[in-house]
């Protein structure tokens, strides 16, 4: 399901009107997709509606290069998932809490605020109940020109966003999300917020796109990958560890995962021949890479609770034509 953007009451009409009105508006085009159950929840006074909604938002044109999407998870009982490595997120806690574990141990997350890095491995995620989750998904690009800290020092770790952007900052902007009337006014607070924070710092190093680009691209290896990117090796494991959080080799073996499982984790309890990434011998290889990255089989994780990531799949498809964030491709 996909709408134009409206967002002045995005939240307080619920139901097909709040559609008709988001579809109605012309003010901010194709920002806008939402999954439901039947229709998004979008107030506490409709929540008891749907058990789960997801929505996405496109960040503003300006900021595509460094963003490319921004999602609230809202939740009106237990729901779990897993989710995928790729990039680094910002991401709030609205209402209750959702609890992270990664290999069967719980991971502490700021109640708050908090600066996801880059993971090469997957984790779960659950909410205790009635939660709200808003995140950002930073591009590569992204990461580098709003933050100091390199993604290799972050990369499958969680620190509190006030670490990096100071303490006043990081309140006064979970306050302006606390106080936002809908999601068009969350909206508004981040565009606002990532504009300000863009506008202040020293731009990134032009190559991290370039590398990003070719990261989507089939390589065979680390050297035919910096002959594309135009720069040495050396030069490129720098450029990986400030932006991406891990090797060329690394990024190049979770790129070609993540192509095959975007076109097979709808048919993963099936023959798989004809649809893994050409990178592979055989669908053997693929298994153990799924084990790696998921740390279980195919067959473990189609059985598996995967409602939420299926509808944000849809619901990114919808804002930025990709439906993983590790696929996303970079901005022109």
């Amino acid at each position: 399901m996909s709408a134009a953007r409206a967002v002045d009451d995005v939240r307080s009409v619920p139901g097909p009107t709040a559609l008709a009105k988001l579809t109605a508006s012309a003010n901010i085009d194709n920002r806008v997709a939402w999954l439901g159950v039947g229709m998004p929840v979008m107030s506490s006074e409709t929540a008891a509606t749907a058990p789960l909604s997801v929505r996405m938002v496109r960040p503003a044109p300006e900021l595509s290069q460094l963003l490319d999407a921004y999602y609230i998870l809202d939740a009106c009982q237990v729901v779990s998932d897993h989710l995928l490595s790729g990039p680094g997120n910002v991401r709030f806690q609205l209402s209750g809490e959702w609890i992270l574990t990664a290999d069967g141990v719980h991971i502490p997350t700021p109640q708050q605020s908090a600066l996801f890095g880059p993971t090469d491995r997957a984790a779960i995620f659950e909410s205790t109940g009635r939660a709200i989750m808003l995140g950002a998904g930073l591009t590569p690009v992204g990461w580098a020109k709003l933050f100091d800290v390199d993604a290799f020092d972050l990369a499958n770790r969680v620190r509190e966003l006030a670490d990096f952007v100071g303490e006043d900052d990081a309140a006064r902007l979970h306050a302006d999300l606390m106080a936002a009337p809908d999601d068009a006014g969350i909206v508004r607070v981040l565009d606002a917020w990532f504009i300000a924070r863009d506008a202040a710092r020293p731009s990134a190093d032009p190559r991290i796109a370039i590398v990003h680009r070719e990261l989507l691209a089939p390589h065979a290896d680390v050297t035919t990958l910096a002959a594309a990117v135009g720069v040495s090796e050396r030069t490129l494991h720098r450029l990986c560890d400030r932006a991406f959080g891990f090797s060329p080799k690394a990024l190049l073996r979770q790129k070609r995962f993540l192509r095959t499982l975007e076109r097979v984790r709808g048919v993963l309890d099936q023959p798989l021949s004809g649809l893994i990434d050409d990178g592979y011998f055989d669908q053997a290889h693929f298994n153990r890479d799924f084990r790696h990255f998921m740390g279980m089989t195919p067959g473990q994780y189609f059985n598996s609770p995967r409602e939420i990531m299926r509808r944000a799949a849809i619901a990114r498809r919808e804002v930025s034509g990709k439906g993983m964030q590790g696929l996303h491709p970079p901005s022109r």
